[in-house]
This record gives C-alpha cells, sequence and structure tokens, in this order.
C-alpha cells in the first residue's frame, strides 16, 4: 500500500518516514504550542473533527488517510472510534508528525506531499482532511492523488476556510492560498471525478459575529508587516477561548447536518465525496 521512499529520499525518523522535505514553516515554537492547544478542544475545531468522523461512521472503513494531519488530533479521534482500522497521516511539517506520533504510536507517518501521495492506487477506504487544502497552491492536483488511492465506493471528507471576503493578516500569516467560496471545493472535486455526496459549512451559526470580526481586521490592519502579522496572530490566538455557547451552536448544527440539511454558509466549507463504485 505505502510506496517504498525513493534513494534520494530525505532521512526519515523514528516518527515517520520521509519522502519530500519538510516544509519551512512561517511559525514558532511558541506560536504552535498556542495553536495546538487551542485546536485541541475548542468547540470548533472540535466539531470539524466530528463533522468528519461522522462521514464515515455509517461504514466500517480499514484503511484510512488523514491528509494534513498535523499534531495528530484526528489521528487520536479516529483510533478511539476505529480501534482495528490502518491509520495513516500524512503532512510536510516535522514538528507536527513528531507530536502524532507521541499521541498515536501505531499509525503510519509519512513526511509527503499530498500532490504526490505516496499510496498505491485504490488501496485507501476513506480520505480525511481538514484545513489543509487551502495551504496547497495545486489543490486540484491533492484532489486528484484523493481520488486516486481510494478504492472504488470510497469516502473523502474535505473541511476548509470558507468565505474568500474574510481574508485577512491571520490567513496570510498560516500560508493560505484561500478561503473557499460556495460551492468552489466541490465544483473542483467533481472534476476530478468524485461524486459529490454533501456540500455544507461548519460554524454557520457564529458566522455573523465571524464576519464582522474578520471585516474589522481587514479594514484595521490592510498591508501589516511579518512582525506586526506575527504579533497579531499571537494575540488572536492567546484570545481564543472555549465557549459554552459556541459549543451549544455546534451541537444544533450537529442536529441539521444529521438530517442532511446543507448550512449555505459559514466559517469552515464540509464536503463529502465518494469516489465512484
Amino acid at each position: 500500500m505505502i510506496r517504498t521512499p525513493p534513494a534520494d529520499a530525505p532521512p526519515s525518523e523514528d516518527a515517520f518516514t520521509a519522502y519530500a522535505a519538510p516544509l519551512d514553516v512561517n511559525w514558532s515554537d511558541e506560536l504552535e504550542a498556542l495553536h495546538e492547544e487551542s485546536s485541541r478542544d475548542h468547540f470548533l475545531d472540535v466539531w470539524t473533527r466530528t463533522a468528519l468522523l461522522d462521514a464515515i461512521a455509517s461504514s466500517a472503513p480499514e484503511t484510512i488517510l488523514d491528509a494534513g494531519c498535523s499534531s495528530g488530533w484526528l489521528l487520536a479521534d479516529l483510533r478511539e472510534r476505529h480501534p482495528h482500522a490502518a491509520l495513516v497521516g500524512v503532512d510536510l511539517v516535522a514538528g507536527g508528525l513528531r507530536r502524532a506520533h507521541r499521541l498515536v504510536p501505531d499509525a503510519r507517518l509519512l513526511l509527503a506531499d499530498v500532490c504526490d501521495l505516496p499510496l498505491e492506487d485504490g488501496t485507501v477506504d476513506a480520505v480525511l482532511s481538514a484545513n489543509l487544502l487551502e495551504h496547497v497552491p495545486n489543490d486540484r492536483q491533492a484532489l486528484i492523488e484523493f481520488y486516486r488511492v481510494l478504492r472504488p465506493g470510497g469516502v473523502a471528507a474535505v473541511v476548509v476556510p470558507a468565505g474568500p471576503g474574510t481574508y485577512d493578516y491571520y490567513d496570510a500569516f498560516l500560508g493560505h492560498e484561500r478561503r473557499y467560496g460556495r460551492g468552489e471545493l466541490a465544483e473542483r472535486a467533481a472534476a476530478a471525478g468524485f461524486e459529490v455526496a454533501a456540500d455544507s459549512h461548519l460554524g454557520a451559526l457564529i458566522f455573523p459575529a465571524f464576519w464582522v470580526v474578520k471585516k474589522v481586521n481587514r479594514r484595521r490592519h490592510p498591508h501589516p508587516t511579518d512582525e506586526q502579522r506575527r504579533a497579531l496572530v499571537q494575540r488572536d490566538i492567546s484570545r481564543t477561548s472555549n465557549s459554552a455557547v459556541g459549543a451549544l451552536t455546534t451541537r444544533v448544527e450537529r442536529a441539521l447536518t444529521m438530517r442532511r440539511i446543507p448550512l449555505p454558509f459559514g466559517i469552515r466549507s464540509y464536503t463529502i465525496l465518494r469516489k465512484p463504485a
């Protein structure tokens, strides 16, 4: 299922097998610690992982790929929900893969480009991806790769940031190539061969407040320097807090989603795809 690394591949580690050079991210250990701690139990990130897990709840996938696994929070949830499945995590950030290995030591972790996955054709039952494709310049090629490695009838569930008009310094600092317009991801996935099973959003009920904050950010800080961006992002992550109201809104959204009621807008786009049997 997993290809042998080429002779010129970078050195692998105990935590992962390397197929590409690690990504040089515009980040820091301090920001990483803040971001990872906030994303572990923040209501929107928990809802994101729950939605991805729900997408494959009715099946019993034997092999699951987490594309853009980062520090492994989704892999840990997958291990709990699917204790016997073979888990594969792919990322280009070596530090995240090392943390994921400590969290889920039995997962196969690959330092690789999602536009050139080191997996054989048709060997994966499900592909899950949270907040990855917005970092990929050629997201169409990544979707083609998701399609290639899936078995016929397999499911891909993808979450990406929504709302091009809310792109601000935070997105720029994190290296986001884009935020996705309504239906944009579904259209690109269909062009790659997928059937679109569902196209909805997450964070719809709090989107109005999010929209206002993003618009204020764009007006107050239209052209920040790199150092200003770093300080603003650190401030924003530090202010990120879990919210009982936020958690309640995600429970309402999940109830609507389980009834297959699509949410036409939101903070994140949530798309479920199938490879034709």
